[in-house]
């Protein structure tokens, strides 16, 4: 299986992993991608990182408004369809995701706080472990845990919810 790079998006800046679902560990990780760059690196060749451009999947998580939305929120969303409309045009194969449905799979309630996902990425794949003896989330900070726990809930989920999130969830 081939790598798949992995979204929290954000109004300018996103988290962001490459993940190898095969080898079970985050080939390369961010906590503040410039929405900009990502959308460039899915579109366009860069020979210098091959690994990023024409990722075969993309999962960005879906934006959600649950009430009265504000300018963070609409920002976020319009960053969410430039990355889609980018990876599509790179021919990847898109899903975006929402929260709850990573939530679900991670086996996380209560909201889903940003500790919790970290959490169940650390007990699906392992500790970080260090420089001289990384673990397969060695270089996941901040906002790229989000973006690793959308990996992870895509693919180590339950093949029905899998199912769930093929059908309802490509755009």
């Amino acid at each position: 299986m081939t790598p798949t790079l992995a979204i929290d998006p954000g109004p300018t800046t996103c988290g962001a992993v490459l993940y190898d679902p095969t080898e079970r560990r985050v080939l390369w990780a961010d906590k503040a991608a410039p929405v900009g760059v990502l959308c460039d690196h899915l579109w366009l060749p860069h020979p210098e990182t091959p690994w990023w451009g024409h990722a075969p999947l993309v999962l960005v998580e879906r934006v959600q408004s649950y009430g009265i939305s504000g300018k963070h929120l609409l920002e976020t969303s319009e960053s969410v369809g430039r990355l889609w409309r980018s990876a599509e045009a790179g021919g990847s194969d898109v899903r975006l995701i929402p929260r709850r449905l990573v939530c679900k799979a991670l086996d996380v309630s209560g909201g889903g706080k940003d500790g919790q996902v970290r959490r169940a990425c650390i007990a699906i794949l392992g500790a970080q472990g260090s420089k001289a003896d990384p673990g397969p989330t060695y270089g996941v900070t901040s906002h790229a845990w989000q973006a690793l726990g959308l990996a992870l809930a895509y693919h180590e989920a339950p093949p029905t919810l899998r199912a769930q999130m093929d059908e309802e969830c490509a755009p």
